[in-house]
């Protein structure tokens, strides 16, 4: 009986540790799953948002590279500390630290790329001096002085024939007018022409002699000997047709327009009208054309009868009239016309010193704004970049953040002392081009208006 119990007794124990041992194994198993389940995986091996890091893999040093890569990710205004460094979180343990230079640079490198396209993209280039006094610019539009056409209109009425001081008013005429002509600018086209030199003082030769002038030297450039010899072709003989002598030479200038032409006529009389014309009406009529002549008067030993109306020719071209009661004051007011050329040759070495200090300003002006911007953006995304590596520390135990943090300098250091040095190039380019057209213009400017002075 006491056996029976024995057995009783250890069968319910055996039956109660079963049951202890069954019931204890299914939370052991869905535990171990839940813990399977919740377990950390490795981490991503790219980055949480898929950055393109292979546009990122240049040589710390690899300046260019670097200079026209495309920014990263939250490069600029995008820039999200708390971003980056979710990326930074996902980053997978024990990478090179070249991989994790180059993670970092497809998160937060800057946009170089305005700065080395305006290095790649700008010349140093000056604008073309402009048109001296003697000679034409190639750039069009870009001239001090327009194309300058100077008609001379010569009066040879027989009044001309007449002395002052022993002399023939004819041939001091043509003494003056000659040296007035060698001495114009280069690049001027010239022509001459006379009046009252065709039938003759009588009345039965002043039907010719008023309707006749002839263009003896046909505009164009200017040649001494031919110049010349036009003027020793005719003698003074008729009457005074002022107003057909000007229409007739304003008709030789009706192709001759525009901003850039400038024609003047040189009216060269000793007395007014005499064919019955209006020339002050034909000189407004003509300033207010196309071929808007400006047209100046030299009264040359005029009566004071006549010189109020040579005046009034003068005004209504728009030009200045000249009193010559002499030979010398003849000579001295084509001086004068001369002495106007030195003057302009002072202003056309002063607009263009002024327009090449105002040039070099630009480029420097320029150099300076983008080298100060874009080594500013590289200190400070190399500062935020260094910070980051601090945290890379917090996270990626293993990561070689020094290797990582020289690589940020390595390639933060090398992009400014490129662009530093780039611009700087640019600078001292432009200040050296700017020196040598000075140095160029006040010279020759120097050199003309002596030539012209030693002429007097």
């Amino acid at each position: 009986m006491k056996k029976i119990a024995c057995f009783l007794l250890l069968f319910v124990v055996g039956v109660l540790a079963g049951c202890s041992e069954s019931t204890n194994n299914e939370p052991e198993e869905e535990l171990q799953t839940s813990e399977t389940a919740e377990a950390p995986t490795d981490k991503d091996s790219s980055t949480h948002s898929d950055v393109n890091v292979e546009a990122f893999e240049f040589n710390p040093d690899d300046t260019m590279a670097w200079m026209k890569a495309e920014p990263g990710q939250y490069s600029g205004e995008a820039y999200d500390e708390e971003a980056v460094k979710a990326e930074i979180d996902q980053w997978p343990e024990e990478l090179e630290a070249e991989e994790y230079f180059s993670r970092m640079m497809a998160l937060t490198a800057e946009d170089y790329r305005e700065y080395q396209e305006t290095l790649d993209s700008v010349e140093v280039e000056f604008k073309e001096i402009s048109a001296s006094p003697d000679e034409e610019s190639g750039e069009e539009g870009n001239s001090l002085l327009p194309k300058l056409n100077v008609q001379i209109l010569l009066d040879a009425s027989g009044s001309m024939a007449g002395q002052i001081d022993g002399e023939v008013k004819m041939d001091l005429a043509k003494e003056a007018i000659a040296e007035f002509a060698d001495h114009l600018p280069e690049d001027t086209s010239v022509s001459l022409r006379v009046y009252g030199h065709a039938g003759s003082s009588e009345e039965d030769g002043k039907e010719i002699s008023c309707s006749t002038t002839e263009e003896v030297y046909p505009l164009g450039e200017y040649d001494k000997e031919t110049f010349n010899e036009a003027l020793d072709q005719f003698t003074p003989t008729g009457y005074t047709p002022i107003g057909l002598a000007m229409e007739e030479a304003a008709d030789t200038l009706k192709e001759e327009t525009g901003e850039d032409v400038e024609n003047i006529i040189y009216v060269v009389s000793d007395g007014d009208e005499t064919c019955g014309g209006d020339p002050a009406a034909v000189a407004e009529k003509l300033h207010a054309s196309e071929v808007e002549p400006l047209i100046n008067i030299i009264g040359f030993d005029i009566a004071e009868s006549e010189r109020e109306a040579l005046e009034a020719i003068a005004e209504a071209g728009e030009g200045e009239y000249f009193r010559a009661d002499t030979a010398q004051d003849l000579q001295e007011t084509f001086r004068e016309e001369r002495s106007e050329l030195i003057d302009r040759w002072y202003e056309w070495v002063s607009e263009n010193v002024t327009a090449s200090y105002e040039q070099v300003s630009e480029y420097v002006d320029l150099s300076n704004e983008y080298s100060s911007e874009a080594v500013q953006l590289s200190n400070e995304e190399e500062q935020r970049q260094r910070d980051l590596t601090r945290y890379m520390e917090e996270v990626l135990e293993d990561a070689d953040t020094i290797a990582v943090r020289s690589m940020i300098s390595t390639r933060a250091v090398s992009m400014r002392q490129h662009i530093h040095e780039e611009f700087l190039s640019m600078r001292q380019e432009a200040r050296e081009k700017g020196l040598a057209i000075r140095q160029q213009v006040r010279e020759r400017g120097l050199e003309e208006r002596q030539e012209l002075r030693e002429l007097d």
